[in-house]
């Protein structure tokens, strides 16, 4: 591989597009300082991937870019192409001929081409790793490379060490497998926080499980008896209330002929009873004024009481009141004390304070003074540093200037040569140039046009483009709203539709009979639906007729009493359980007759049966079901309706509560269940309908969106393809007014170049001879600069010893102060608490005085109510003395009229007494009756209990609870059983019947986390196995390769130096891969010593020669030296040049250089001129074979 060409277009000074090729052996590019030579090693840095601006010598990226001159204007991008021959395939790539470009525009956006395929910075990086070639490879070597060598710290030289050994790919792996590493741990903390919870959920969820298990378990062992148990008692009952309805006819006979005796007897009784009660009514008012007088004084001497109370209340409130009064004025007491002793010890405090603060003050003068000196030294030493840097300085210059008057002479004897054939080639170019520069011009004005309408329109697009992606996101977000709701819609209404053909919520029994229908066709033809599925009814009534219907709403419709007969037994044959069927030729109900308008004025909306919607020849089953229930508003006024017609049908409420015919009421919360079979259709009716409507608006949305993404993109399609033309055409403009720039200047400088051509002749040969003068006087002058260089450095040295001794005394001075700071600190901190403390004792004491102030107040209030109290009790015992007296008069003329009534109570007498007798003996029959009414009632209301409880429990009706029967000798031991079941449920606690599948769910996703965690602990240890293999890779490799340039070095070190010795070796050998790399030399007639303490062109050529031996080690493809022979003087530019010479038969090297000894062994040369100002040109010279013998 080698380096083939290089093209630069607006790069730094490079305005125009500048062409490089580069051939095997050595190329040397030369020219005066400032020319922008040492822009092409640039150049090559920017383009393999550089990104640091200091290492480029700029502030910004954007300088890379031509900035413009007085007659040129800036350009908006910079460009670099770089083309390897690839034919012994060391890049990585199939390709003989390998192309890579780096192309940034002003506006800070940046391209990247290999073969002129878009890439990222990233693969170019990746393209060169460990090839010696690329940004951070030592195949380009300025003086900054060399820095790195020279640099004090020895952890800077690890880069090219690390290159030339080949680790570097090994290196970047290294720190992916690091950060995957760390990524990796991240994970697992993530998992362990997950697993500790998960953890903390399952053995809670596993318990809760087998509780929901058990629970199950037992729920339907408790099922299975106590359905039984309701059963036997509903029979037991329904012999009872037989039993009952027979022994009332015997006794109802009885009554009938004991009351006609009554009545003759009553008659006499009532006479006398009217007299009698007469003077009741006297009697009455006396009495109730007795009881109203009685009641007046009971109240006034329970007031009294009252009031005695409050008064001991009040005396115990001033009681209360003293001694919290004393205790609050002994608190105040103590923390007055407290406050005198914390002054006292704030004083104390404050002295010690200022005896240490005048301490402070003395050592911080004389720390000062210590301070100063020190600064006046490091001065003193600053400008003796100053004074050597200028030295070297003015020693570089001195030698640069020889070496630019050098070049520059050479330069001047070619120009005189240029400009003899430029005075005959001027004229006719003007000519040329005018014509070019007219037509240059109105190709310009026609672009500029053209330019301003493509800028138009897409101006107008982007516009158009904006305000359609507004109307597409508002359109898309509603059309995922839609999207969501109609599948949240289909899947409702696809949950039901499911629900009704497996007959979902039905009795067992019931649905397993629908389910037969579709494969037994005779009860298809015979059934002809549920009662659920029969009517509709408004969302508002559903409710109330539920609970009218009850189980009823699962009754199945036939059309005769054969095919009801037909499913009984098909029931009974697959032992499917009971089911109530209602035949359509069989079933006929009745109605209520009653005037609905009245009953509708007093709460009531409709009969059942009127408040649905049926088929009409389903009449006589829902007036059977329905129509002598009536629907009311509300309980109470189902209660009125009820008692006004004598308890005789059905009532029931909006509310689901009933009122029964007897005067039974049923009420409460109540299962769900029916209603979802009941609201069925209506909601499927109802979603089917919203499914349409969404369906139909999405669609419509839908065909509008993707006409909007289609003009989108045609919009977007269209701005980047004017993007394109207006880049294209800003390039073309550009690229005009460059060339009619360069035109225009280049006519310019035809007006005067003529004449002056022959004038600029005589002056170059005049400046020749000027030139060796100032050579031969620079030369002088850098003899005497190197002599007062040396003097200077002693003295340096004489002073940092002196400025290190006084630093030593200032630390010691600093310590002193800060332990006195210490010291002033926690005194000040001692009175700042003691300060607080004063401040919370004053707060507590102006608390106190405020609370005995309210003590006082309160005090002064208790002994006012006392005083009202006494007041009040003496009004209240002048009103009993009063009360009593009236009293007197009340009960003198009580028993008067109470004589009198004794008189006729003595015929009443006789007359009761026989009146009595007949009651007894009639109450006593008619208390039988009621006896047997209340049983009846009662047993009645325990029959709807049971099956209420078999509804509301187990979603049973009566004849589908028989389903369940079993064979029960001993139902006092099912009793038992049942009570045993019970308490065993309800010390199973509060039950998670979720916890079963909740706990599944746990379960599994935590095995599915320990199985990534286990994942991550392999990938964990692979990735630590795989890094620690990388290392010992790594540190085998350069172990190897430092070991053979440390060799070479020694080698190379004496041959250029002709004598002593040199080394390379690892700062901390037991830490290869991070150890520092530290160098020592011994030029020939010196110590042995540090690199940092070599003068500087031992330095250079010593940091050469380490170059070599990287490059004798592993020879790069090419290399580009930048100007790293300027520290050489003429002994050592020899050696460096004859091994430079030796090297470049297996390397390519391009040098940056302005020596005299390093240009002759180059086998072409090019130069770089600035004649025009700021505008770097490149000159081409072959050098001829008769040059070329003479240079060796």
């Amino acid at each position: 591989m080698h380096l083939k060409k290089l093209e630069i277009q607006g790069f730094k000074s490079f305005a125009d597009k500048t062409e490089i090729e580069f051939k095997n052996g050595i190329t040397g590019i030369v020219g005066p300082n400032g020319s922008g030579k040492s822009n092409i090693s640039d150049a090559i840095r920017w383009v393999l991937g550089e990104q640091s601006i200091k290492t480029l010598r700029g502030n910004k990226m954007e300088d890379v870019i031509f900035s413009g001159t007085d007659k040129r204007r800036p350009l908006g991008f910079s460009e670099v192409t770089i083309i390897f021959d690839n034919k012994d395939e060391i890049i990585p790539i199939d390709y003989s001929e390998v192309s890579v470009t780096r192309r940034m525009f002003r506006s800070g956006e940046s391209e990247y081409y290999i073969n002129k395929n878009s890439c990222r910075l990233k693969d170019i990086k990746e393209l060169f790793m460990d090839t010696g070639v690329g940004k951070d490879g030592y195949s380009i070597i300025g003086q900054g490379r060399v820095d790195e060598i020279l640099s004090t710290k020895s952890e800077d030289r690890r880069n090219i060490f690390e290159e030339a050994a080949g680790i570097v790919k090994y290196k970047a792996k290294k720190e992916e497998g690091e950060k995957k590493l760390e990524k990796t741990e991240e994970n697992l903390l993530r998992i362990n926080d997950i697993l500790f919870e998960l953890e903390g959920q399952i053995d809670p969820l596993r318990e809760q499980s087998n509780i929901a298990k058990e629970y199950l378990k037992k729920a339907n062992q408790l099922k299975i008896l106590e359905v039984n148990l309701f059963i036997n008692e509903i029979d037991r009952l329904k012999q009872e209330l037989i039993n009952i309805e027979k022994q009332k006819k015997d006794l109802n006979q009885q009554v009938n002929a004991y009351t006609e005796e009554k009545e003759k007897i009553e008659n006499r009784y009532f006479s006398i009873k009217s007299q009698i009660d007469d003077m009741d009514k006297s009697i009455d008012e006396f009495q109730n004024k007795k009881y109203s007088i009685q009641s007046n004084i009971d109240k006034k001497e329970h007031q009294l009481i009252l009031y005695d109370e409050n008064e001991k209340f009040y005396k115990k409130e001033k009681e209360r009141l003293k001694k919290g009064k004393t205790e609050n004025l002994k608190l105040r007491e103590e923390l007055l004390k407290e406050k005198r002793n914390l002054i006292d010890e704030i004083e104390t405090k404050k002295r010690e304070l200022s005896l240490l603060n005048n301490r402070f003050l003395e050592e911080s003068e004389i720390l000062k003074k210590l301070i100063s000196q020190i600064e006046t030294k490091e001065k003193d030493i600053d400008k003796e540093k100053d004074n050597i840097v200028e030295a070297y300085n003015s020693l570089s210059d001195k030698k640069n200037k020889a070496n630019s008057l050098e070049i520059f002479k050479e330069s001047i004897r070619k120009r005189i040569d240029e400009l003899d054939r430029e005075i005959n080639a001027l004229s006719k170019e003007k000519d040329e140039m005018e014509s070019i520069a007219n037509k240059l011009n109105i190709e310009k004005e026609k672009k500029e046009e053209e330019l301003k309408v493509i800028l138009n329109d897409k101006k107008k697009y982007q516009e158009k483009e904006e305000y359609l992606k507004e109307e597409y996101e508002v359109l898309f977000k509603k059309i995922n709203e839609d999207k969501s709701l109609l599948q949240g819609k289909i899947s409702n209404h696809n949950l039901l539709k499911n629900m009704e053909e497996d007959y979902e919520g039905y009795y067992k029994s019931v649905r397993s009979l629908l389910l037969s229908t579709k494969k037994e066709p005779r009860l298809e033809n015979g059934i002809v639906g549920v009662i659920g599925e029969l009517l509709k009814v408004d969302e508002e009534y559903e409710k109330a007729i539920e609970v009218a219907l009850g189980s009823s709403l699962q009754n199945i419709v036939t059309n005769t009493e054969g095919d009801a007969k037909f499913a009984i037994e098909y029931l009974r044959k697959n032992n499917l359980g009971r089911v109530t069927f209602l035949p359509l030729s069989a079933v006929k109900g009745k109605r209520l007759n009653i005037n609905m308008e009245e009953v509708k004025q007093q709460g009531g909306i409709g009969i059942g049966s009127d408040l649905i919607k049926y088929d009409e020849k389903y009449s006589g089953i829902f007036d059977y079901l329905l129509g002598r229930t009536l629907v009311v508003k509300d309980i109470d006024c189902g209660i009125k309706l009820s008692k006004k017609h004598g308890y005789s049908f059905r009532i029931v409420t909006l509310d689901g509560d009933v009122l029964n015919p007897g005067g039974s009421i049923t009420g409460g919360s109540m299962s769900k269940n029916s209603t979802n079979i009941l609201n069925r259709k209506n909601r499927m009716t109802s979603l089917s309908e919203e499914i349409q409507t969404i369906r139909s608006e999405l669609n419509f949305n839908e065909g509008k969106a993707d006409k909007m993404k289609t003009e989108l993109y045609n919009i977007s399609n269209f701005i980047k393809g004017k993007d394109e033309k207006i880049q294209s055409m800003n390039i073309e403009i550009i690229q005009l007014e460059n060339n009619g720039d360069q035109i225009l200047s280049d006519m310019k400088k035809n007006e005067y170049r003529i004449e002056k051509c022959l004038v600029e002749i005589q002056n170059l040969n005049k400046e020749i001879g000027d030139i060796n003068s100032q050579v031969s006087s620079l030369e002088d002058d850098i003899v005497q600069l190197e002599k007062g260089r040396d003097l200077v450095k002693d003295s340096i040295k004489e002073m940092v010893e002196n400025f290190e001794r006084q630093k030593n005394l200032r630390q010691e001075k600093t310590d002193k102060i800060t332990e006195l700071k210490i010291q002033i600190n926690s005194i000040d901190n001692t009175v700042a608490s003691s300060k607080e403390r004063l401040l919370y004792i004053d707060r507590e004491c102006s608390d106190i005085l405020n609370t005995l102030n309210e003590i006082d107040m309160e005090y002064d209030e208790n002994c006012v109510k006392i005083q009202e109290v006494n007041k009040f009790r003496q009004e209240i015992c002048e009103d009993i003395d009063a009360n009593r007296k009236l009293l007197e008069e009340c009960i003198l003329n009580l028993n008067k009229l109470k004589e009198n009534k004794k008189v006729f109570m003595e015929n009443f007498t006789d007359e009761q007494e026989k009146l009595k007798g007949m009651d007894e003996k009639i109450n006593l029959l008619e208390k039988n009756i009621n006896n047997l009414d209340v049983k009846y009632a009662k047993y009645s209301v325990q029959i709807e209990n049971y099956n209420s409880r078999l509804e509301e429990e187990y979603e049973l009706n009566y004849e589908e609870a028989l389903g369940l029967k079993i064979e029960i000798k001993n139902f006092k031991e099912v009793e038992g059983e049942v009570r045993i079941l019970k308490n065993d449920i309800k010390n199973l606690g509060t039950v998670n019947l979720g916890s079963i599948e909740e706990y599944k769910k746990v379960k599994e996703r935590f095995e599915f986390i320990n199985t990534q965690k286990d994942d991550l602990l392999s990938a964990k240890k692979s990735l630590k196995e795989v890094i620690k293999d990388m290392e010992s890779k790594m540190e085998k490799q350069f172990l190897e390769n430092f070991s053979l340039i440390r060799e070479n070095f020694q080698l190379v070190f004496k041959e250029l130096f002709g004598g002593g010795k040199a080394d390379v070796y690892l700062v901390d050998e037991e830490n290869v891969l991070e150890s520092g790399i530290e160098i020592i030399a011994q030029p020939p007639g010196k110590k042995l010593q540090s690199l940092s303490l070599l003068s500087g062109g031992e330095k250079s050529l010593t940091a050469v020669a380490l170059l070599f031996a990287i490059l004798k080690t592993k020879p790069t493809p090419f290399c580009i030296l930048d100007e790293i022979d300027a520290a050489l003087d003429e002994a050592n530019i020899t050696r460096y040049t004859l091994y430079l010479k030796s090297f470049s038969e297996n390397t390519q090297f391009i040098m940056i250089t302005h020596r005299k000894g390093t240009m002759e062994i180059a086998d072409t040369l090019y130069g770089v001129t600035m004649e025009e100002e700021g505008i770097s040109r490149l000159v081409s010279v072959k050098l001829s074979d008769k040059m070329k013998e003479k240079a060796s």
